[in-house]
């Protein structure tokens, strides 16, 4: 994984308007089909990272784990966040196989 373009690609689209962030706001753009791409924190709970992973792969959204998920979109201690543009979601599964990251679901 290339961190500093995954994070780069997650800031650019929340500064776009094109990310959510928050469990709320995420969850219904998973269950709605908005979302095109999940980031979880990677100090998320277990019990957040096997629901959001289980949602994703029926839905099939890629989803991936980055540190500190929070700082790289501005709102330092959120642990998720659903981008909702194909473009960004483009960015972000590039930058994710730049690296070889391993993903669930697919753009």
């Amino acid at each position: 994984m290339d961190e500093a373009r995954l994070r780069s690609a997650a800031g650019f689209a929340m500064r776009a308007g094109a990310c959510l962030s928050g469990d709320f706001a995420c969850e219904k753009a998973v269950k709605s089909g908005r979302a095109r791409f999940v980031l979880l924190d990677a100090a998320a709970s277990a019990a957040t990272k096997d629901r959001y992973q289980g949602m994703c792969a029926r839905a099939g959204i890629p989803i991936a784990e980055l540190p500190n998920m929070g700082s790289a979109i501005g709102k330092h201690g959120r642990m998720i966040a659903a981008v909702t543009d194909h473009g960004f979601a483009r960015m972000l599964t590039e930058a994710m196989e730049a690296g070889g990251m391993k993903q669930d679901g697919g753009v």
